[in-house]
């Protein structure tokens, strides 16, 4: 038997009118509590000037013995940088030509490294020689160009060591599908990141050298960055807390640079870079304190944390912290 029981006229209207008042309440809150668009990952970054943003970096962030590189500074290549959150990368760009070797055991492919007076060049991410690693420009620049399609609220900055014409950079970045996602603003005065990412412009694209007559590719040094040395042959100069002071001295760029490069990483004498100096230097610790050494010495917080082996220590960390998110 099945007891049914029936409310009251005004105890059902009250019912209704408690429910109707909880179901207004909980879709208001849920629209209060949507949460807001992120911009590299926070929304609290999106109101921010680019200058007042602290970014994960990655030296010569091509160079990986994930993709067979001789001497390499990371174990893992640009894609899986930029899904670790990698947000800045330093990059070198020269001519070479294929070449191939035979010991005896079968033809061995290489890229030797060459001059814009060969007429057979062709354009490569190399370190100092290609010999000791390549991959083609385009080739390299199109996982880039993946990550900004599908994750359209990041802002990327790039600092190219570039020994190649500024044309020619500009044609395979075009090529590779970048140019539409390249900043082309002031180099002094940047936009919050926000603004970057509705005008899609997420990019800026910085080089050692000279770029005329390309406009969106700046010139980095003259006007656009500032940088502390890069050449620390020990850990200790970047550790010590008596030495960092010093280790943030001006090196290249203007005083009033908007972007500032923290260089940090070690060389040792004889050239190499060393993965075990890496996970000494990269500790979260390490990099939020130099970083802070620097904004007293320099008066602006770093911009770019740039390491090797960025899969070792925790330079993404660092930046979340020094840009005040935990």
């Amino acid at each position: 038997m099945v007891i049914m029981r029936f409310m009251t006229p005004n105890r059902l209207f009250l019912t209704v009118a408690v429910l109707t008042s909880a179901l207004g309440t909980l879709a208001f809150s849920g629209v209060a509590s949507a949460a807001a668009p992120a911009c590299n990952g926070s929304a609290k970054l999106c109101s921010r000037t680019l200058d007042k943003v602290v970014l994960p970096g990655s030296h010569n962030a091509m160079s990986s013995s994930s993709i067979g590189w001789g001497v390499p500074n990371h174990a893992i290549a640009v894609d899986k940088q930029l899904k670790r959150g990698i947000r800045a990368m330093l990059i070198d760009i020269h001519y070479g030509v294929p070449g191939s070797y035979d010991l005896g055991a079968g033809p061995v492919k290489y890229v030797q490294s060459t001059d814009a007076s060969n007429p057979k060049r062709q354009l490569y991410l190399c370190h100092n020689k290609c010999e000791l690693g390549s991959t083609p420009l385009v080739d390299g620049l199109k996982p880039i160009a993946a990550f900004l399609k599908s994750y359209p609220r990041e802002v990327l900055v790039f600092v190219n060591e570039d020994y190649i014409a500024p044309a020619d950079f500009a044609a395979a970045a075009t090529k590779a599908g970048l140019l539409k996602y390249i900043y082309k603003g002031s180099p002094t005065r940047f936009p919050t990141l926000a603004k970057m990412i509705s005008s899609g412009q997420r990019v800026v694209m910085t080089s050692q050298s000279k770029t005329a007559p390309v406009k969106w590719y700046f010139e980095g040094y003259k006007s656009t960055l500032r940088e502390t040395p890069y050449s620390f042959a020990s850990t200790g100069l970047l550790t010590d807390p008596a030495g960092l002071a010093e280790s943030c001295r001006a090196n290249r760029g203007p005083a009033n640079g908007p972007l500032f490069l923290m260089n940090h990483w070690v060389t040792r004498s004889n050239g190499i870079s060393y993965a075990e100096d890496s996970a000494i230097v990269n500790t979260k610790a390490a990099i939020v304190a130099r970083a802070n050494a620097c904004k007293a010495a320099r008066g602006k917080m770093p911009t770019i944390l740039a390491v090797n082996n960025v899969e070792l220590g925790d330079v993404v960390g660092a930046a979340k912290t020094l840009n005040g998110l935990g």
